[in-house]
């Protein structure tokens, strides 16, 4: 009975051993053949510093975006037409990081109180096989229209392509519809005070 007990331990491990193995060869196989696989962490650099950019950006604090982007940042907006040419590309916003951050502050002349969701689930870096790094942000931004007067509540998604520790490109998803009421608010004021 001992001699099958042992027998049994000897090969559940010479079998755990091998199988380890060939996961690590299958891993190793994949990454060659797909360089879209990777890993991904919330607790890295990169989300800290996505993170301290949308605190910043609820404060209309531009700093943290001035350091973190290149001067020719690409920032394209996923809404509704926003898109150009025969592949219905989505347009890059002009003025690299000076163009941005004047439509960060921008938004903050339509709204006040601004605040962003960050919970622990909400950013995450992800690091592929072939060296690429993007940070995902999945949240929500609220503000009191300036104008509206309405609690506006927006979807965010956000895409942002590392080079080395600067933002060089940046995808942003979200719900462009309570700003857009903010403008035509903002416009009916301003005919009404001529």
């Amino acid at each position: 009975m001992k001699k099958l007990f042992l027998s049994l331990l000897v090969l559940a491990t010479l079998n755990a051993c091998t199988t380890k193995e060939s996961k690590n060869a299958d891993a190793a196989a994949i990454a060659t053949q797909d360089p879209q696989t990777g890993t991904f962490t919330s607790l890295d650099e990169k989300s800290a510093k996505v993170k301290e950019l949308l605190l910043a950006y609820a404060k209309n604090d531009t700093m943290v975006g001035h350091n973190l982007y290149v001067d020719t940042v690409q920032v394209l907006d996923l809404h509704a037409n926003n898109q150009e040419g025969p592949n219905d590309a989505t347009k890059v916003n002009p003025g690299g990081r000076s163009g941005h951050l004047l439509g960060d502050m921008f938004v903050h002349t339509l709204n006040t109180s601004i605040t962003v969701t960050t919970g622990p689930n909400a950013i995450k870096t992800f690091v592929f096989a072939n060296g690429e790094i993007i940070t995902g942000y999945w949240g929500t931004l609220v503000g009191i229209g300036r104008y509206t007067k309405a609690r506006n509540t927006v979807p965010l998604h956000l895409l942002v392509y590392w080079k080395g520790d600067k933002i060089v490109k940046m995808y942003r998803m979200w719900d462009s519809a309570p700003l857009k009421a903010e403008i035509a608010a903002a416009a009916i004021s301003a005919s009404q005070k001529k």
